[in-house]
């Protein structure tokens, strides 16, 4: 049999520009890659991109993922934004999820454990302010290329990331969770239906956490999630099995009466390919 060609991810049709309206801070300007998740958070490999929705359906295997040789990165946010709001802050993600991760390794290696929790201490304040600052620049360059209209939903969470640390006091609330897998979600905003209700969403998920954003009080998220306040000096994960069906969430696989609206250059995974 014939070899069947590939064809390229349309992520590829979202990620040449030079400059635009940052996403953050709404200037136009000349825009800086960023690293999603950070570089100090994980290992940096070759991996590609593509939008979570192709990785479903007939022609899924047929989908080549836009290559990128040191990690995932989007174009989206100002020089300053992105050194000056998020950079800064990105050591604490580091820090966390190197600590969290050695504590991974031991849980899983000694069989004896009588816990399955672990712990990280945590500024809340600036571990937040850096993933909620990626999750809003992991996008499409298009949405550069206009000024973006008022938000209720978003306009919080920029004002969070440009220093308002009561920004998300009355706007949306935190959750996170243990997420096992070496493939990168994000999610800048996904509508997740579940039993009547509907609620937006938006996720950023890289071993070993998944930390998601919703609105105050209306949130749909995990039974084994833990809500994240920004008073909090610890971050605790639940490492049992039994959170792993939902680590994936809201790509977890819908059941019974769920269902999911998002804008498909919105939601992006990454992996690692051989080097």
């Amino acid at each position: 049999m014939g070899k069947y060609s590939q064809s390229i991810s349309k992520r590829f049709e979202h990620t040449k520009i030079n400059a635009g309206y940052c996403l953050i801070c709404g200037e136009y300007r000349k825009l800086s890659v960023d690293h999603v998740p950070p570089k100090g958070a994980i290992t940096i490999t070759k991996v590609e991109q593509r939008h979570i929705s192709e990785l479903t359906g007939a022609d899924a295997s047929r989908i080549k993922g836009v290559p990128s040789p040191n990690g995932s990165k989007f174009k989206t946010i100002c020089h300053e934004c992105n050194n000056r709001h998020i950079g800064w802050c990105d050591g604490e993600v580091a820090n966390v999820c190197k600590f969290l991760t050695t504590q991974i390794k031991d849980y899983f290696f000694y069989a004896n454990n009588v816990s399955t929790l672990i712990f990280s201490k945590v500024d809340a304040v600036k571990f937040a302010r850096a993933m909620v600052g990626h999750i809003l620049s992991a996008t499409s360059v298009e949405e550069c290329k206009i000024v973006q209209g008022n938000s209720e939903y978003l306009d919080p969470l920029k004002s969070f990331v440009l220093g308002n640390d009561k920004a998300l006091q009355n706007s949306h609330d935190i959750y996170y969770w243990f997420y096992p897998f070496n493939k990168h979600l994000s999610a800048k905003c996904v509508s997740f239906y579940n039993n009547g209700h509907i609620a937006p969403v938006s996720l950023l998920s890289f071993f070993p956490i998944a930390f998601m954003v919703t609105k105050k009080n209306e949130g749909i998220y995990p039974s084994h999630s833990n809500k994240l306040s920004l008073t909090d000096k610890a971050l605790v994960l639940d490492l049992s099995s039994r959170g792993f069906e939902y680590a994936e969430f809201p790509f977890h696989g819908l059941k019974g009466n769920q269902m999911m609206a998002y804008t498909e250059f919105q939601t992006i995974v990454s992996y690692p390919i051989g080097q």
